[in-house]
Order: structure tokens, then C-alpha cells, then sequence
């Protein structure tokens, strides 16, 4: 399905609808069972499990058309993709139809991985799969965990726990020795599911060998920190629209805002803010198929630059809106507030640029390689195969290495000769790994841009985004026409609209 024939079968968005439901704090049902009934849980069903998920690039930008009319509810049915992502990489044939068979009834599911004592800790997991596989502990802060018909829980199966001491198990409803916990009130995304579990001695079958919960859970959260961009994406979307909304409309000093130069800039900023995040994306989307032994990086760069530059665009849409933006009558501040969420999925910002600096110092000079598979955006993909899936880049980055831009190569072999120079005592979550991480990834999304320019000519030129990566002078001008476009033909604010 393209993006534009889901647009127009989803219709306008209904914001009124969806702010009704965030003040009540319900759950989304209205749209969800829209996507049910268009089919859309098949996007998040692998081809050879009898979905239409061929291509993670294309489910990408359907999921940002979900997000854009409700984050609360794309957050949702993306949710139940990573409650089956390691069934889809590691999971028997058996567990594969079964899982199938619950998304593409509308069934949802979870990952149930985090614990309140222990946060973003999962090697102090407390939750024990004891002979038998009776689950016993307590899952907290899981989004889908009481509507949720199957659990992918992460437990401990050595007392000792270590790299080859967790699993990760499948559980159904309904089932015995399950209790849910209330649901938590949030500061965004009202509505959404987001509970917990108490398990004890509820029945579970192992995903993948026992003592590969690490490995698989690390895996599998490549594959999701990179959907997670599809949210704030959608989200930057709205946020923009709804600011176009006002300054096209809003008469001040005697003209409309969009010609006070000051709010155009901004406006175009959040544009250019945008395509480069959407270029990252999309690099690192079709990597899961064509590329994901490099996915340990790119994963990582693409969770932590999406939603803080996405973060960046919402808040200059606020300043255009000025005190508007702080009102509850309207769609705006929702927006705001469930975009914030997004930072922290599947490993908090901290936790990326952690999982990034700890490779920087491995990273090799620059060197040729083929990036066609993965930037030509009208190449075919292979399946997703969990078997080419590594923990760790081990030095290499063909996006970075064979970037074709002077300026970008030269940043990377500076970036790269700074993080090899770091003494032995910073090379872990120091404050100088973190800014150094910081930097790579802005390097990673202007490459991304270079790379698409170079494989796809009919695209619109990026230099833009690339400088505004690296932090140049950038002629925000220029977007303008192609901005006020996008905006007036309601089409999404993206490389692929026609």
C-alpha cells in the first residue's frame, strides 16, 4: 500500500476526537479498530507469515500516517510489533503462526521487559522462569500489558544472571498465575495501556535457546528503536501543519505571520528538521533487510536523533503559535506532550548515546562500500532474517565510510580520531563520549541525505539538511515553496509526497 492511498483511506484526521478521549483518558478505540478494519496489523506481519510485511521502510511511513492523527494510538499498535519482534527473529515456526494468527485477528501484544525497581537495568531483572517455565516476578511500565493478549517477557533462567543468564518467554492469555496491575496515569499519551503484571507461576514457553534473552532482546530492539522514528515524525508532522495552520491565517502588523521573517525561519527550520530526520529513518529502516549486522550503530543513532530533532521542530511550531501552543482546547498541546514520550522507548536518549560510545573508538578510516542496497529507495529488500543480526558494528559503518561528501568525510575522520584519542577512563559514559556521540549522529543523518541524493536522482536535493547537520549556514528559503506545497495539497511533509 502507498502512503497517499492510506492517507486518503484514513481520512482526515479527528483530533477532536482523539482530545476527547486523551481528557477522559480512554483508550483510542475508535481509531484502532479503523486500522483493523483497513488491514494494517498485516504491516506488522512478516510476508512469509502471511502479512504484507515486505519492506520496513514502507511500514515506517505507514506508521507515521497513524502518528500523525494519534500517537496514542500508533504508539499502541506499534507496540504489539515489539511484543513479536522476537518471535519474528528468533521464535519457533509454531510460535511464528501463532503470533500471525493474534495480529492479523487485531490482537495486540507486548514486551514486558522493564521492572520499577531496576528501570533501563534489565541484568538486575528480578522475574524468574522457574522448572517447568512458570513465570514468577512483577513487569512494570508496559505499554499494552492488560489489553495485550500475548507477552514477550523477559526473565531471568540463571540465579546468576550474566550475558547467557536471561530468556525471553512467550506468554498467552488468558492463563493462570497472571494478575494485571492498575493502569498508570501519564504526563502524555493518556489513553495508552500502559500497566504492568504480576506473574506467579503463569505458564511461558522460551523464545529462541535458553540463556538468549540478552542477545535477543538487544536484537529485536534494533529492529524498534528504528520504528520509533515513524512517531516522532508523525508527531513533527502535525505540529508543523497545525503551525502552518495558524501563521498562513493570522494576521499581525498588518500581514499574515508567515511573512514575519523571523516565524518563516522557523517554520522552514522545522521543515528542513523534517526531511533530515526522515532521511535518517528511512537509511536505517531498509538496513533491518538489506544491512542489519550495521543496525548495533545505526539503530542507535536514528533512536537518539529522530525524536530530539523531531523535539526541536515541535518547539519551534510553539514558539510560532506563541501562547496558543500552551492552550488545552486544541490538538497542539497533545502533541507536545505525547512527543515527549518517544525519547524514552526502547532505551531511553541516554542509553543510545551509551550504546554509541562505546563503539565510536572501534570505528575504521573511511573506505568504499556498496550502499545502494540500502539507499536506492526502489531496490528490492531481502526478508528479515534474525540470523544476520550482530550486537556490535565491530568498526564498521558503510554510511559514514564511504560518505560522498568532503565536508561529512572530513567531520567523521576528525569525529573518529577523537574518539580513538579519548583516554582509557572516558571511554564509558563519560560526558566527552556523550558529546562525541552527540555529533556522530548528526554525521549519520546528513550522510543518510548524501547517500539518498546519490542513489535516487529524482529525489529533491537535501543540501539543506545536510548543512543544517553540520551545523553551516543553510538557505532556509528555499524550502518555502516546497513547505507551503506539501501544506496547502495536505500531503505529508516528506522526501517520498510526489
Amino acid at each position: 500500500m502507498e502512503v497517499l492511498e492510506f492517507e486518503a483511506l484514513l481520512g482526515p484526521p479527528d483530533f477532536a476526537q482523539a482530545l476527547e478521549l486523551d481528557e477522559r483518558e480512554e483508550f483510542p478505540q475508535p481509531l484502532v479498530s479503523r486500522l483493523v478494519e483497513l488491514g494494517y496489523p498485516s504491516w506488522m506481519v512478516p510476508l512469509a507469515h502471511g502479512g504484507k510485511l515486505a519492506r520496513f521502510d514502507q511500514a515506517l511511513s505507514l506508521q507515521r500516517c497513524v502518528a500523525r492523527r494519534d500517537l496514542t494510538a500508533a504508539i499502541a499498535a506499534g507496540q504489539s510489533f515489539l511484543g513479536t519482534i522476537p518471535v519474528w527473529l528468533a521464535g519457533s515456526e509454531h510460535q511464528r503462526e501463532r503470533m500471525a494468527r493474534l495480529l492479523l485477528r487485531g490482537g495486540s501484544a507486548a514486551l514486558a521487559l522493564t521492572e520499577e525497581e531496576h528501570g533501563s537495568d534489565v541484568l538486575a531483572t528480578e522475574t524468574r522462569a522457574e522448572p517447568g517455565w512458570k513465570l514468577h516476578g512483577r513487569k512494570w511500565l508496559i505499554n499494552n500489558a492488560t489489553r495485550g493478549e500475548a507477552l514477550s517477557v523477559f526473565a531471568r533462567t540463571d540465579p546468576a544472571g550474566g550475558l547467557s543468564g536471561f530468556t525471553i518467554f512467550l506468554l498467552e492469555k488468558p492463563c493462570a498465575g497472571l494478575v494485571h496491575l492498575p493502569k498508570i496515569r501519564t504526563h502524555g499519551i493518556r489513553g495508552a495501556d500502559i500497566s504492568g503484571v504480576v506473574l506467579d507461576g503463569a505458564p511461558a514457553e522460551p523464545i529462541g535457546t535458553v540463556g538468549s534473552g540478552v542477545d535477543l532482546v538487544l536484537k529485536s530492539l534494533q529492529v524498534t528503536r528504528v520504528g520509533c522514528a515513524a512517531f516522532s515524525l508523525g508527531a513533527a508532522d502535525t505540529a508543523l501543519r497545525l503551525a502552518l495552520d495558524f501563521a498562513l491565517e493570522r494576521r499581525l502588523y498588518g500581514a499574515p505571520v508567515i511573512e514575519i521573517g523571523h516565524a518563516r525561519s522557523l517554520l522552514a527550520g522545522a521543515f528542513a528538521d523534517l526531511l533530515l530526520c526522515e532521511a535518517a529513518a528511512l537509511g536505517a529502516a531498509r538496513a533491518v533487510q538489506a544491512a542489519p549486522g550495521q543496525l548495533p550503530l545505526w539503530s542507535a543513532a536514528v533512536k537518539y536523533f529522530v525524536p530530539t530533532t523531531c523535539e526541536r521542530a515541535i518547539r519551534a511550531a510553539a514558539v510560532v503559535l506563541g501562547a496558543r501552543h500552551y492552550l488545552r482546547q486544541g490538538p497542539f498541546q497533545k502533541v507536545l506532550r505525547d512527543a515527549s514520550v518517544v525519547s524514552l522507548f526502547d532505551g531511553s536518549t541516554a542509553v543510545a548515546l551509551d550504546s554509541i560510545g562505546v563503539q565510536l573508538p572501534r570505528l575504521e578510516p573511511a573506505r568504499a562500500a556498496d550502499v545502494r542496497p540500502i539507499f536506492a529507495l526502489d531496490e528490492a529488500l531481502p526478508p528479515l532474517d534474525g540470523s544476520r543480526f550482530e550486537l556490535l558494528n565491530n568498526g564498521r559503518d558503510d554510511v559514514l565510510q564511504s560518505a560522498p561528501h568532503p565536508r561529512i568525510a572530513a567531520e567523521f575522520e576528525a569525529l573518529r580520531a577523537e574518539a580513538a584519542s579519548l583516554p582509557r577512563e572516558k571511554r564509558k559514559r563519560s560526558a566527552e563520549l556523550f558529546e562525541l556521540a552527540k555529533r556522530y549522529c548528526a554525521l549519520h543523518a546528513a550522510a543518510s541525505c548524501a547517500h539518498l541524493m546519490a542513489h535516487n536522482p529524482r529525489l529533491q536535493p537535501l543540501d539543506v539538511c545536510i548543512a543544517r547537520a553540520l551545523g553551516e549556514p543553510a538557505d532556509l528559503e528555499s524550502l518555502v515553496p516546497r513547505m507551503l506545497e506539501l501544506h496547502r495539497t495536505q500531503r505529508p511533509f516528506s522526501l517520498l509526497s510526489p
